[in-house]
């Protein structure tokens, strides 16, 4: 298993629906495919959705440091060898999380190819499938309405509502999107750090009949306290999304009694044997654990699939990343039905990729 050719494929994606949130517009979703060859004919795919605010790298970083000290230094290693693989990508690409994402998600594809079964099998077998949320963004009350609306009919049992520019705007929008949707639906809240403590808390107390699950990361990443604060004095559970970025993180979210849970990307932790870490340490600390995505080709949304249904500590998903993405040059990997992600049940990622 000789890791002999090492492909590098930048391509930026349409999105179907462009969508705002609290510090960004996004149109389009910039991602690095990777694919490792090996000796014995085998190839394995991974992904990179580098995104500043989230991973910490950009687009041209996670480039660079794929081309110029990752790939150089992989030809000829074992692809069986992922933990001593994924120290040298640790040493050697300690701030871009994303590029060793998809070196590391593309050795696990091998791995599972090699082993003939799908990689949630390989990696524990926890479930068959998981409900994944779907995002709705900041728009006007209507136009998010009308949205939540449209998710309903495709067949999502599950929607995270993007909110953190106008608290009051956005009670009023998160209330009439419980209205079209029923009570029925999941509902989840994701701020991305934009409120104050005392505007989440004027927004968690005007939404508080609307039946939210928790609310994703609403104060600054860094601004710990507020977290604290919040999550001591909220009525809905506070969850950790740009706040948790590795394991380490989670330790210490859970040591201190930060948050009530944890979203686990990725891209984040840099690819599967980390973001397993951090998943074993938030169950530990009795953190209830997302897995979560950023807006991705289906090559790193079914490798998050595939472990989110592998580990029992994974509790919720939102794995949306790819529905929007157009021409998505991987197809297969998943299965969406009746608002629930499906593993693919062929060996690896069991996904095909043209380029």
């Amino acid at each position: 298993m000789t890791i002999t050719q090492i492909d590098i494929h930048p391509i930026t994606f349409k999105l179907k629906n462009p969508y705002a949130i609290a510090y960004e517009f996004y149109d389009t979703a910039a991602n690095v495919l990777v694919r490792i060859e090996t000796a014995s004919g085998l190839a394995g795919w991974g992904n990179a959705a580098p995104d500043a605010h989230v991973t910490g790298e950009s687009i041209e970083r996670t480039e660079e440091i794929l081309a110029t000290s990752i790939v150089p230094a992989l030809i000829g290693r074992d692809t069986r060898n992922i933990a001593e693989i994924e120290t040298f990508l640790q040493t050697t690409a300690p701030n871009t999380p994303a590029a060793r994402a998809a070196i590391d998600v593309a050795l696990y594809d091998l791995l599972g190819q090699r082993a003939r079964l799908p990689l949630y099998q390989l990696l524990g077998g926890a479930r068959q499938r998981i409900l994944t949320s779907v995002t709705v963004g900041i728009a006007s009350v209507e136009d998010g309405a009308r949205r939540a609306r449209e998710l309903v009919q495709a067949g999502f049992r599950a929607l995270k509502i993007k909110t953190g520019k106008d608290w009051k705007e956005d009670v009023e929008r998160v209330k009439a999107i419980r209205d079209a949707i029923g009570a029925m639906m999941a509902l989840r809240v994701d701020a991305n750090q934009g409120y104050s403590v005392q505007e989440a808390l004027k927004f968690i107390r005007g939404v508080k009949d609307c039946q939210i699950e928790f609310i994703e990361q609403p104060t600054p990443a860094n601004a710990l306290g507020d977290l604290k604060i919040l999550r001591d004095e909220s009525a809905i559970p506070i969850m950790a999304d740009e706040s948790a970025r590795a394991a380490n993180d989670v330790l210490n979210l859970a040591f201190n009694k930060i948050v009530d849970m944890v979203n686990v990307k990725l891209m984040k932790s840099g690819g599967i044997l980390s973001a397993g870490e951090a998943v074993a340490v938030a169950a530990a600390g009795g953190l209830p654990v997302m897995f979560g995505c950023m807006d991705e080709s289906r090559v790193s949304i079914a490798a998050a699939l595939h472990l989110g249904c592998a580990l029992p500590g994974v509790h919720y998903a939102d794995l949306d990343g790819a529905f929007d993405i157009v021409d998505d040059v991987a197809a297969g990997g998943l299965e969406f039905k009746d608002g629930f992600l499906i593993p693919s049940d062929k060996p690896g990622l069991g996904i095909e990729v043209q380029i």
